[in-house]
């Protein structure tokens, strides 16, 4: 029998790609996924088991919601927004963040504790739970999958069919670069990209530094041409990923640990990586520490 499941992960479109491999599990049941308006169009419409796509921005749709009744709704996201609207909703079951009225506080639920303690809303205050983050070594899949009492084995993201029919690039010479990163981490910016780029052209490769565009699935199709892909702990790590393309990825500020390899990808890692480890500041040493060796001998071992 279909269970109606309700997934809420708005944030980070990068986050919102990795948390698409919770549908596998999620196959033979009916899924309601409510994300921001920008996300949509990442996520596998076509996919059977995702009945509905709703944009958390669309108050008449997340209204019409409080109708239904979820056999498990799974609260991702801990921004206060999303918390209330998981709260707001009938289910039989809630697993991740909520909004407890009688304190007025965002907490979560014990099953979801092993992820939500490395969060900014832990239990155990920022402090520790940047320490325990640092220090932990499972994906943020498997989390994911512990939740619903399953064990993550690898499943691959899933996103618009379109874009995955698309990958066959035809030019094997094209290396694709990520050089951006959003503010909120200035750290992820490595300030090595164009010295790379020109070494690469040196060896007979063509460089395309991914540009923002104006439809999110042309940025992906970019993406999908090219036969490697450089970058940090993106948005384009995550789509080159779930293209299976080989990937060098630079961690400078974020958890290396976090990310499944699904082994396709070669991880450099800052060594002052806890220097600058979540923090909103740009922290010199921990770009400046990843040399253009290091980067250079992933390369060689995915090429």
């Amino acid at each position: 029998m279909k269970k109606k499941i309700l997934i809420i992960k708005t944030g980070a479109t990068g986050d919102v790609v990795r948390t698409s491999v919770l549908l596998h599990a999620l196959i033979n049941d009916e899924v309601t996924w409510i994300t921001a308006k920008k996300n949509i169009f990442v996520l596998p419409d076509r996919f059977p088991a995702l009945s509905r796509i709703v944009a958390i921005e669309d108050n008449a749709n997340c209204e019409n919601l409080k109708t239904d009744i979820f056999d498990l709704i799974l609260s991702l996201d801990d921004d206060i927004e999303s918390v209330k609207l998981a709260s707001s909703l009938c289910c039989k079951k809630l697993t991740g963040a909520f909004y407890n009225n009688n304190n007025h506080k965002i907490e979560y639920t014990d099953d979801s504790a092993a992820w939500f303690d490395l969060s900014l809303i832990s239990r155990h205050g920022k402090e520790t739970a940047d320490k325990m983050k640092y220090e932990a070594t499972k994906s943020v899949q498997s989390y994911f999958y512990d939740m619903i009492g399953l064990n993550f084995s690898g499943e691959e993201y899933i996103i618009p069919e379109e874009i995955m029919l698309r990958n066959c690039p035809l030019n094997t010479k094209l290396i694709g670069i990520e050089d951006r990163a959003g503010t909120r981490w200035p750290s992820k910016c490595w300030n090595g990209y164009k010295e790379l780029a020109q070494k690469l052209e040196k060896h007979g490769y063509e460089i395309r530094f991914f540009k923002e565009r104006n439809n999110i699935r042309d940025y992906m199709r970019d993406i999908a041409d090219c036969s490697l892909v450089i970058t940090g702990d993106t948005l384009a790590m995550h789509f080159a990923l779930a293209l299976k393309i080989p990937t060098v990825a630079i961690f400078t500020c974020t958890s290396p640990h976090e990310i499944y390899d699904y082994g396709i990808m070669e991880k450099v890692i800052s060594p002052h990586l806890w220097k600058a480890f979540y923090k909103t500041e740009y922290v010199h040493e921990a770009v400046e520490s990843i040399t253009q060796k290091m980067v250079w001998t992933a390369i060689e071992k995915l090429l």
